[in-house]
């Protein structure tokens, strides 16, 4: 049958119209479900730490860049700190504005009844609030002793001596350890030759470095730093240590540091006298050889000669032989004269030329041609 005023043709076109549109919408991608709007929430802080120090203790952290959903932090954020004591519920201490990707450090001032024996575990967690006060959740705690901290290190002065650095302060008798902090603040040690084929540099001397004195039991009230170089200047701070076990958990309790000292190692230590001298006649002179020096700094020996009588008892000024440092623990007196009586000393001498006192004495004679 066929309707007034249409065309088999007409009604073929618009099958395939039809059929073309729905190819078309059948081929586009589908634009899934649709995503709620961010709640811009921070993600949470992930590595918290806690450092106990003097009646204070020290936080520190990063704070994320990004939201829980993957987008960059809108500003303000605000971090707020909580503290939680053993069966209590972690109370809210602090707050304070933070940027994304920064490094932050918060300081907690522990009350009266914190900074007394007997220790007890504290426990810190953040959350980072976004403009609204919405967070994602608490950090994971991170952990440090209440209790009594160690007196701080009073009286620390430092000496140079030829071993070192004397470090010493006045003793307490704690339950503690010291730990020293050393810094670098001028060098003036020359770079040194590598033994390798191309000219190297050693590495660089540490700018900073930690050292423990004593033990838990006891205070010794001094130790010797034997990596400080002769040349340098360094500052030293000290700070006592305490360590408690609470449950599974061993922190430090540290004292506030101590006064900050400085120390200028000038190379004012000469080596030791030479020792072992002997004397004996040769054709040509009188041989001397010693035990060598040991010493690092070592530049060489100097020989002294005087006149000495028949009884081999020295007389006259000393005269100085050598007008450089030789090398080797031998010498050759090629000045002696036949038929007279020597009598010589030797020193050593380092690179700062610092001498040594003399060594013992050894008496020879040249036999007469």
């Amino acid at each position: 049958m066929e309707f007034p005023g249409k065309t088999p043709q007409s009604h073929v076109s618009r099958m395939l119209a039809a059929a073309f549109l729905a190819a078309l919408i059948s081929g586009c991608a589908s634009p899934g479900p649709a995503r709620p709007p961010s709640l811009h929430l921070p993600r949470m802080v992930t590595n918290l730490t806690a450092t106990r120090i003097g009646d204070n203790v020290t936080l520190h952290w990063a704070t994320p860049e990004k939201t829980t959903d993957g987008l960059k932090i809108q500003l303000p954020i605000t971090a707020e700190i909580c503290r939680e004591l053993p069966s209590a519920p972690c109370t809210p201490i602090k707050r304070l504005p933070v940027h994304p990707g920064a490094a932050e450090q918060a300081s907690d001032a522990l009350p009266l009844s914190l900074i007394a024996d007997p220790a007890t575990l504290l426990s810190y967690r953040i959350r980072l609030l976004n403009a609204n006060g919405h967070s994602a959740g608490l950090s994971a705690p991170a952990f440090a002793a209440a209790g009594a901290a160690p007196r701080p290190v009073q009286g620390l002065h430092a000496t140079p001596i030829r071993e070192g650095a004397m470090l010493e302060w006045e003793p307490q008798p704690t339950e503690s350890m010291i730990e020293l902090d050393r810094i670098l603040v001028q060098t003036t040690a020359p770079p040194k030759r590598s033994s390798a084929k191309a000219l190297q540099l050693n590495p660089a001397i540490p700018t900073e470095i930690h050292l423990r004195a004593g033990k838990p039991s006891s205070d010794p009230g001094g130790t010797i730093d034997p990596t400080a170089q002769r040349g340098e200047t360094y500052r030293y701070t000290a700070q006592r240590t305490r360590s408690v076990k609470l449950g599974s958990h061993t922190l430090e309790l540290r004292s506030a540091p101590s006064a900050t000292i400085t120390v200028v190692m000038r190379d004012a230590f000469p080596p030791k006298a030479p020792t072992g001298l002997a004397a004996i006649p040769s054709a040509d002179g009188i041989d001397l050889s010693w035990e060598p020096n040991t010493e690092p700094d070592l530049a060489g020996y100097i020989i002294y000669r005087q006149q000495a009588s028949s009884a081999g008892k020295a007389t006259g000024t000393p005269a100085r032989l050598t007008p450089t440092p030789i090398p080797a623990p031998a010498f050759s007196d090629h000045t002696a004269q036949p038929g007279q009586t020597y009598t010589y000393r030797v020193t050593a001498v380092d690179t700062a030329g610092n001498e040594s006192p003399v060594s013992n004495e050894a008496t020879e004679s040249l036999r007469s041609q």
